[in-house]
């Protein structure tokens, strides 16, 4: 009798249906409180992350609901007015708990200060032209041989694939970056670019530009720091195996 007694106990201690029944009323109670949250729950203030160029005045002046349930808001609609502002890549909304709308922008990257005669402005890979900022600047190439009007017009040429190819590898190669401080897209010669010491023209034609900068830096690299630079005049590395140079007459 007393070993049935014990038995019997032993396996109502490990009947699970107690904890199941305690974890479905919990779960039941934070369904039931999230849904009362969200009823209830109203907007009442926004905040910026990510934004540099673009000011958080100017993202101010979007015009974001608030005082309503974030069911209610045109999450599509407020986007689109914020992508509309020149810097603004990407706009990211979510709502915090504690009913604070955040708006997380990505912005366009200069990649070239674009020139036009007395005009400059900055422009992004993708082609698309944006105004300078007062106080903040970026350590990027000058870029000639393109139009630097009108603002938020984009530059979908051919010729500006090719410049935007380069100076994205330009970017990611350091000696390349250091050494290159201005580039021109011509038709003749495709892209040329004038280094920051003494202005010697190096011309990187159309296309191909990985292995070039490749042998530009090997050639700076081996001849140009025993030469110097003051000897260069040009250096073309258009050609497949060989780099033409003409140096100063001396």
């Amino acid at each position: 009798m007393t070993k049935d007694e014990t038995h019997n106990d032993t396996k109502s201690s490990k009947n699970p249906l107690p904890w199941i029944a305690g974890a479905v009323l919990i779960l039941g109670m934070a369904i039931v409180g999230g849904l009362y949250w969200s009823a209830n729950m109203t907007v009442e203030q926004v905040r910026f992350e990510g934004n540099y160029f673009v000011s958080s005045d100017e993202l101010e002046k979007v015009e974001v609901p608030t005082g309503i349930n974030p069911d209610s808001l045109d999450y599509a609609d407020i986007r689109r007015q914020f992508e509309q502002l020149p810097y603004v890549r990407r706009a990211d909304i979510s709502v915090e708990p504690n009913g604070e709308l955040l708006v997380d922008i990505t912005e366009r990257k200069p990649i070239a200060l674009l020139a036009e005669g007395t005009t400059k402005v900055y422009v992004d890979h993708e082609g698309i032209r944006l105004p300078k900022v007062l106080g903040k600047t970026v350590d990027v190439p000058i870029l000639y041989g393109f139009s630097a009007t009108p603002l938020g017009d984009t530059l979908n040429s051919k010729a500006f694939e090719y410049a935007s190819n380069f100076l994205k590898t330009v970017h990611n190669k350091n000696v390349s970056n250091a050494t290159i401080s201005e580039v021109a897209w011509t038709k003749k010669e495709g892209i040329v670019a004038l280094t920051n010491q003494n202005g010697v023209k190096l011309i990187f034609g159309k296309g191909d530009y990985a292995n070039r900068l490749r042998n530009w830096e090997a050639f700076y690299g081996k001849v140009i720091k025993q030469k110097g630079i003051k000897a260069m005049r040009s250096v073309d590395l258009r050609f497949q195996g060989q780099i033409v140079t003409r140096e100063k007459e001396t």
